[in-house]
């Protein structure tokens, strides 16, 4: 019988679903980088999320590898061009969690709006201020998508509904059919949106795909998104873009602090630029967790097994 191995947490019904086909499930949480390269070659697939990263040694050491699955999206710890070379398929589920992160994006853009965050510490600190923390509304925002895979196109989705101007750009696709949409340049979305949200992959070429350059053509003063990738927006340049007032508010749920296990450091080693976006008060952080509910490790299970 042919064996997966799993090294991070995933839904039973992916296990089940694989048994009840004939596989054979090892699941070994706590094993760390060099322990799998010590493992036997034994395995036709592997799962993980973000344990470790999956390089051109780690896939040289199991050569019996058939697949590698990553519940999630994001692949950049994969060597893919390895993998493939050497027959593997890489597969992802970006569909999975697409719907989970687009209700996130859509949370972290009503607190914004509403200013939820500062008058929740406000009133908990016996201020009452209701005009300082009068608010806008989606339906009056003109919302740029940057990236219109699969992220990009459920946001637009739920978006929809407020009516709202929404505005794509995509790098790599284009002539996009939603009725609700309007396909523009980047420097178009830049120069009308009043709502920026990222929603593209990384890869080396958007390493700080948001920086000064960009932040600075701007018109609107917007709030600006990211739920992709820390390292696709310069944490520097988007505390500068909020002194200088190029944009009005950063919503992020997503560092270019952290590592491959999506952990940033602890507080004691933050350098200067990570306590100033911490501290500051037109700053709004999550975890990571745009993309973490318990319906969407269900589909990510349903789309890696139906991928396999």
């Amino acid at each position: 019988m042919k064996k997966i191995l799993i090294v991070d947490k995933v839904h039973h019904y992916l296990v089940e679903q694989f048994i009840s086909r004939g596989y054979l499930c090892e699941t070994m949480l706590q094993i760390s980088y060099n322990e799998f390269l010590e493992l036997k070659d034994e395995y036709s697939g592997l799962v993980i999320r973000s344990k470790f990263n999956v390089d051109e040694k780690a896939i040289a050491s199991k050569s019996h590898l058939e697949f590698i699955i990553r519940i999630g999206s994001g692949i950049e710890h994969i060597d893919l061009p390895f993998a493939e070379a050497n027959g593997i398929k890489v597969i992802s589920t970006p569909e999975g969690n697409a719907p989970a992160v687009a209700e996130h994006c859509l949370g972290l853009l009503l607190s914004a709006l509403k200013k939820i965050p500062t008058a929740n510490a406000e009133v908990k600190n016996g201020e009452w201020l209701r005009e300082k923390n009068k608010g806008g509304e989606i339906s009056m925002q003109t919302v740029g998508i940057i990236g219109f895979g699969h992220t990009g196109k459920a946001f637009a989705r739920l978006l929809s509904i407020f009516g709202c101007k929404i505005l794509v750009y995509d790098k790599f696709k284009s002539g996009f059919t939603e009725p609700y949409i309007e396909e523009v340049s980047l420097d178009e979305l830049l120069q009308r949106s009043t709502v920026i949200s990222l929603h593209i992959n990384y890869i080396s070429e958007n390493y700080h795909f948001i920086n000064k350059v960009l932040l600075q053509k701007a018109e609107q003063k917007p709030i600006f998104i990211n739920t992709s990738r820390g390292l696709a927006a310069c944490t520097t340049d988007l505390i500068f873009a909020l002194d200088e007032d190029f944009i009005s508010f950063v919503c992020l749920d997503v560092l270019e602090y952290e590592n491959v296990n999506l952990q940033i450091p602890p507080k004691k080693e933050w350098d200067d630029t990570l306590q100033r976006l911490t501290s500051n008060k037109k700053v709004l952080l999550t975890p990571h967790t745009a993309g973490q509910t318990v319906d969407a490790e269900l589909r990510n299970a349903r789309v890696a097994v139906e991928k396999v």
